[in-house]
């Protein structure tokens, strides 16, 4: 009987490449989850508009973010597995990087909810940047 493919990655030594995207954006994921339950209660509050468009422009650049992150993550953990274009996956991330540190800018946050939700986020991203380097910029393997 055939092994699965995901046994096989499993198995296989990039697997330190998944518990790192794990580690690094998973809170992240769970923030824009519970940010995406609060959207109808931020338009439904007796707040100015501009906090709520606020509000809903981060979320929304952090769902642009996660897909930058999650394309290079397939990338480096499959890389023959076709993804995004390398302009596409670059300006995404981009965007989530802005709206990250929109989001620390706008909300104060505790030191050890910099690290876990700002600063491993931005190592991961640079990391993942780094691992797939050759595909961004269109270099073949050597």
């Amino acid at each position: 009987m055939s092994e699965s493919p995901l046994r096989r990655l499993l198995r296989s030594p990039r697997r330190v490449f998944l518990l790192e995207a794990v580690v690094c954006f998973g809170p992240l994921v769970i923030l824009l989850g519970l940010g995406l339950l609060q959207l109808p209660l931020v338009f439904a509050e007796d707040q100015p508009q501009g906090a709520a468009w606020l509000f809903s422009g981060l979320l929304l650049g952090g769902f642009c973010g996660l897909w930058g992150v999650s394309q290079l993550v397939l990338r480096v953990v499959q890389p023959q597995r076709q993804v995004g274009p390398p302009r596409a996956i670059v300006l995404m991330l981009l965007v989530g990087i802005g709206c990250l540190l929109g989001f620390y800018w706008r909300w104060q946050l505790s030191p050890s909810a910099t690290l876990m939700l700002v600063v491993l986020p931005l190592l991961g991203s640079a990391h993942f940047l780094f691992l797939a380097r050759d595909y961004l910029v269109r270099r073949p393997r050597a």
